[in-house]
């Protein structure tokens, strides 16, 4: 007679059980798809990315034939990553200004 009252009463609880089952399992779907939705942004952002590097490349190789057509000799940028010991390497001594050359006043 007990195992038939336990009986009923986890027959009962099957219900409660099962709806946060079912619950748990529509969490876990948005949690996919919000994970498939991130990983394609993702994707796209590393397409774009390449993209800007191709155009930064395209930009600067631009940049340097206009540079040496006018006879300007381009300095690296800072930004560009290099090994430690050639930072020292590529130093530039940076070239003072020429002074101002001050208007002589009229002579009366």
């Amino acid at each position: 007679m007990k195992w038939i009252e336990d009986t009923r009463h986890i027959f009962s609880l099957l219900p409660e059980l099962l709806s946060g089952d079912l619950q748990a399992g529509e969490r876990v779907s948005a949690a996919q798809k919000e994970a498939e939705r991130l990983h394609k942004d993702v994707e796209e952002l590393k397409r774009e990315n390449q993209h800007l590097r191709l155009e930064k490349d395209e930009i600067a190789q631009a940049m340097s034939q206009i540079a040496a057509k006018l006879g300007i000799t381009p300095r690296r940028s800072p930004f560009d990553r290099a090994a430690p010991g050639e930072l020292t390497k590529l130093a530039e001594p940076l070239k003072a200004p020429e002074p101002a050359k001050v208007a002589e006043p009229p002579k009366a």
